[in-house]
């Protein structure tokens, strides 16, 4: 069974100035999230969206300063724990139990049972994970224990977790997001990730690594080699040396994937170039300077693996893709 991707935005741009206040304050404080939502600046702007997951809801926002504080009407409460933190320094704080996490990076595990306070003072990007109860407490047995400490902008969980839902945004719109089993792939990596950032027991710490670590791991060096396609220093070494790892350790996480670091490059490089000579606007460019900017210093090399990948030869991608440019 194949779904449309479960996600709520919300955007204040289509609301009147007159009314955007009061729509936040009742529609989106009060009646969707339990809190009171005090604006403190003298126009309101707010970018949200929320994606649900089996047991996790993660939400982007991007809001003006404003003051919020939680638990507005005690018989909506709940005991689901939340994540909450910038991606990037800012000014703003989060308040519980007595406790203060200022928006630097870093985080802590909070509880949507008890009050709490957060007060920004810039509009910023940043991150809330919700997760119910049942989900996190079989990795995370002493949660209550744990809630209100500090988890540092340089914790390894939390920045691969910040990765991993980065890439997961972008792939909402594809197919394979519409599937049940993604999305509790999705899930179980991110509970994985969370209770490895706060802390788990010694017996839960094996399978949140085993599941989530591992595949946070492989996100962020894919986005990494991504990013590198058309530089010659790419290799294995390189890019163990950049994640602190041995080759080794990059080789073992596309290994359990069914493929190797080589074998993945040399299909997103192939990738590119195709993407590229099927471009008019690139069409003035040769075939063997579109395969130099992939990466390729073979050309020999390229167009063997490019008919092998694709049952076909870069000149003719590019002759189908003038062809119909002038048809």
């Amino acid at each position: 069974m194949i779904d449309d991707p479960p996600i709520i935005r919300f955007s204040t741009m289509e609301i009147p100035d007159p009314h955007r206040e009061e729509m936040v304050k009742e529609a989106v404080g009060r009646a969707f999230l339990n809190v009171e939502f005090t604006p403190l600046a003298d126009s309101l702007h707010m970018e949200t969206e929320t994606r649900l997951l089996p047991g996790i809801t993660v939400t982007d926002a991007r809001v003006a300063p404003h003051r919020l504080e939680t638990c507005r009407d005690p018989s909506r409460e709940s005991d689901d724990f939340v994540l909450l933190w910038s991606p990037s320094p800012a000014r703003g704080f989060a308040e519980q139990f007595g406790q203060v996490v200022h928006a630097d990076g870093s985080t802590a595990l909070m509880s949507c049972a008890d009050r709490a306070f957060c007060e920004t003072h810039e509009t910023f990007h940043h991150v809330t994970v919700k997760l119910q109860r049942s989900v996190l407490l079989p990795l995370l047995p002493n949660a209550e224990a744990a809630l209100m400490k500090l988890v540092p902008a340089d914790n390894e969980a939390l920045r691969l977790l910040t990765s991993y839902l980065a890439s997961h945004r972008q792939l909402m719109n594809t197919e394979a997001a519409r599937t049940p089993l993604f999305a509790q792939t999705v899930a179980n990596h991110i509970t994985d990730l969370v209770a490895l950032a706060v802390g788990t027991n010694t017996d839960a710490t094996e399978l949140a690594s085993e599941r989530g670590l591992r595949a946070a791991r492989l996100d962020a060096v894919k986005r990494w080699i991504l990013a590198r396609l058309g530089s010659p220093e790419l290799n294995l070494e390189s890019a163990a040396k950049a994640f602190g790892l041995s080759p080794r350790s990059i080789q073992i996480l596309f290994t359990v994937e069914g493929t190797t670091f080589t074998g993945f490059v040399l299909r997103e490089r192939l990738a590119l170039a195709h993407r590229r000579l099927s471009m008019p606007l690139l069409a003035q460019r040769t075939v063997s300077e579109i395969a130099f900017s992939c990466g390729f210093g073979d050309l020999g090399y390229f167009n063997r693996s490019f008919r092998k990948m694709y049952g076909e030869t870069p000149s003719d991608v590019r002759h189908r893709s003038v062809f119909a440019r002038r048809h």
